[in-house]
């Protein structure tokens, strides 16, 4: 990609004013890419299924406890591909004329990086507050299904739009911030009636 902007540079020239309005393209790709279902479809079949059936388990303070460290560990998992895509954004807008401000790659690379936490926050979340496996591992929770459903066709209402990376960044990475505070907080409050096994 960067040898033929160097050899065309119109491409190059367009490449950039393409990166610089397509931020929002980046969302059904981070939406695509995450292991979020996997993961807590993972830690369902392998843990807490059985540990379910248990009293302790269900505590708010050791639910809250889990949910941050689990969160984390799915983190790590998201977060080298999305640092990757970041960084090869920053590199590709530098090469082809570059943004108005330096701050623009910050913000670049800061808002992919927050949009992997976002769908870690996310997935971890529904996954908590609807738990929607049976003891058989059967998936019986259709509350689930929709708001997966939803989270597709919005991540594809959101690739259509055409914002600076500047504006668009910033909101991410404020809206990834309160939607992990906001998550943490239902998590500890509703978890304790919600974590469970479905009938």
């Amino acid at each position: 990609m960067l040898g033929m902007t160097a050899i065309r540079p119109e491409a190059g020239r367009n490449l950039n004013r393409m990166i610089l309005v397509m931020l929002p393209y980046f969302v059904f790709i981070m939406y695509a890419i995450n292991r979020g279902t996997n993961f807590t479809r993972a830690l369902f079949m392998n843990c807490d299924h059985s540990l379910l059936t248990y009293p302790f388990y269900k505590q708010p303070k050791q639910i809250l406890r889990l949910f941050q460290i689990r969160l984390r560990e799915l983190v790590k998992i998201n977060l080298l591909p999305a640092f990757v895509i970041g960084a090869g954004l920053c590199l590709l807008l530098f090469a082809t004329g570059g943004a108005v401000r330096i701050t623009d790659y910050v913000v670049l690379l800061v808002s992919v990086i927050c949009m992997s936490i976002f769908f870690s926050v996310h997935y971890l979340t529904i996954y908590y507050l609807l738990q929607p496996y049976n003891a058989g591992t059967q998936m019986k929770s259709g509350t689930y299904q929709i708001v997966s459903s939803a989270t597709y066709f919005l991540c594809f209402l959101v690739m259509q739009l055409r914002i600076p990376i500047g504006i668009f960044g910033l909101l991410t990475i404020v809206f990834c911030t309160t939607y992990c505070i906001v998550a943490c907080f239902l998590v500890y409050k509703l978890a304790p009636q919600t974590f469970r096994l479905r009938k």
